[in-house]
């Protein structure tokens, strides 16, 4: 028995801290939850539980994505829904103009509504807007460029053709083509307006009526021949001294003709008609730079103005439009024509003049488009959304003329009114394929986010099982403790009261 040294105390104070130590990580971990709240708890465990917690929270948020991404979606075709009853507008007045018992007077009201309405198609893919991106201008498209081949090789430059339509099931690579020839509108002359002067004179240009009066001037002549042409779709110029007046349609095709005739049997019928662009097909390259030669195996080439429609055996559809400009010299006939109207065979280039032989073109198709959804937590996890053009253009309704953009629709006449059905009837299929894969986007995004959700549920439920503390057993392990240190305490006081029973000998 010793004084000096308190070996039972020493003991029950060293047990006193370890359950101290048990008991503080005990509360700590009743108090915050958590199994592991520092790495010595569990190393390994920690280093899991951050990975799926990670993992976790890239989860939530590629959920989000994918519903910001429906959002985008249903924005789009919010737009295209509109665009469609537009199409079905214009359609049912085309039906209207193409009826006979209409008067060019009756049908130049109803091109008043199809302009406008063509004009609100392309105000309507620039207007069309999610979180300020504009989603039907294009830029959500599939890559298309339309360049011309050098020696140097391709560029983009001088925009001798643009490619408006590219179906889904079309590969991505290059299209190698030659424009051998532009489409050109029918024109016609009208010479010697001065013989009409002094009498009482009908003629007809295709079916806007001309009615010469024995007083008319020159003047009154030429103002009747320009609004008969206004009726009847056409552009019209006169030369110099304005005795010869040069009509041609506004649109370029075999399908366009200029007719004049008169009832009067000495007047000699005018009839001219367009020629529609040519195009030979080369080869067909896939991004690997392998050779697709199954695209073009049976493809058909089919051509209507300078709207040309390249279509596969198995119903892959690209569709471009050659562009035209306007001779350079304002004051000749042939300004009417895409190009010099002297070399029409071949395609015009920028300055007007014609190329020595046809303009060899490559139309670079790509299989991504500008808007990619992060629709899952990890690297590269993304997919890629594709939204068309669609404006007046790429649905056919207008046409490259002289550097710019003109509309092509004409109901002014019976023609192009019936003409007009089957544009828009393609049109309407377009912007319903446009529509479909809009809705199987949709689709899918709806099933990636119940997957996305349904995964975060599981990892997290991982990662509770890792980290998070059975409250049950942290319980039974923290009453456990307490008694043992209380016992501890108790038993620590009674090893400090020995040195004093010792004394109790020396008595």
């Amino acid at each position: 028995m010793r004084i000096a040294s308190n070996i039972p105390a020493l003991n029950t104070v060293l047990s006193l801290k370890a359950t101290d130590r048990l008991l503080t990580d005990t509360m700590q971990k009743l108090s915050t939850g958590r199994k592991i709240n520092s790495a010595r708890d569990d190393a390994a465990g920690l280093a899991i539980a951050n990975k799926l917690s990670m993992q976790v929270m890239g989860l939530n948020r590629a959920s989000q994505n994918a519903l910001d991404g429906v959002s985008l979606i249903q924005t789009a075709d919010g737009a295209l829904n509109e665009i469609h009853a537009m199409l079905q507008r214009m359609r049912e007045l085309a039906v209207q103009a193409a009826n006979g018992a209409l008067l060019p007077e009756d049908r130049a009201k109803i091109q008043m509504e199809i302009d406008s309405l063509s004009d609100e198609i392309t105000a309507s893919a620039n207007k069309t807007e999610f979180n300020k991106m504009k989603i039907l201008n294009g830029e959500a498209d599939t890559v298309k460029f339309s360049k011309v081949n050098t020696p140097a090789g391709p560029r983009i430059g001088d925009g001798f053709a643009a490619i408006n339509y590219v179906s889904d099931t079309v590969p991505p690579g290059n299209l190698n083509y030659t424009i051998d020839r532009a489409g050109l509108p029918a024109s016609a002359a009208l010479s010697n307006l001065n013989s009409l002067l002094g009498n009482d004179f009908v003629f007809y240009i295709n079916e806007a009526q001309v009615r010469i009066a024995g007083a008319d001037t020159l003047d009154d002549v030429r103002a009747k021949l320009t609004a008969a042409a206004d009726l009847a779709a056409m552009d019209i110029k006169f030369d110099a001294a304005g005795n010869n007046a040069f009509i041609a349609t506004k649109k370029a095709g075999s399908a366009q003709t200029v007719a004049i005739t008169a009832g009067d049997p000495a007047f000699v019928p005018i009839y001219a008609a367009g020629t529609d662009a040519q195009i030979t097909l080369n080869s067909f390259d896939g991004e690997n730079g392998v050779p697709n030669a199954n695209f073009l195996n049976g493809a058909a080439v089919t051509a209507s103005g300078n709207e040309v429609t390249i279509a596969s055996s198995g119903g892959q559809v690209v569709r471009l439009t050659v562009k035209v400009v306007f001779n350079s010299d304002p004051g000749s006939a042939d300004n009417f024509l895409f190009g010099n109207g002297s070399a029409a065979a071949s395609p015009p280039f920028s300055d007007g003049a014609p190329a020595s032989g046809g303009a060899d073109m490559t139309a670079e198709i790509r299989s991504y488009g500008a808007i990619y959804l992060q629709i899952g937590p990890e690297y590269n996890q993304r997919m890629s959304v594709q939204i068309p053009k669609v404006t007046a253009e790429t649905l056919g309704f207008a046409e490259f003329k002289g550097g710019g953009i003109v509309r092509t629709l004409n109901y002014l006449s019976h023609d192009g009114a019936t003409e007009a059905v089957g544009i828009i009837d393609r049109a309407i299929g377009e912007i319903s394929g446009i529509r479909a894969r809009l809705g199987a986007y949709q689709n899918r995004l709806d099933q990636t986010v119940r997957s996305l959700d349904i995964t975060a549920e599981n990892v997290e439920r991982s990662r509770s099982r890792i980290e998070d503390t059975d409250m049950a057993m942290a319980m039974t392990d923290y009453t456990r403790l307490n008694v043992k240190y209380q016992a501890a305490i108790a038993i620590l006081a009674q090893a400090n009261q020995r040195p004093q029973q010792i004394l109790s000998l020396l008595q």
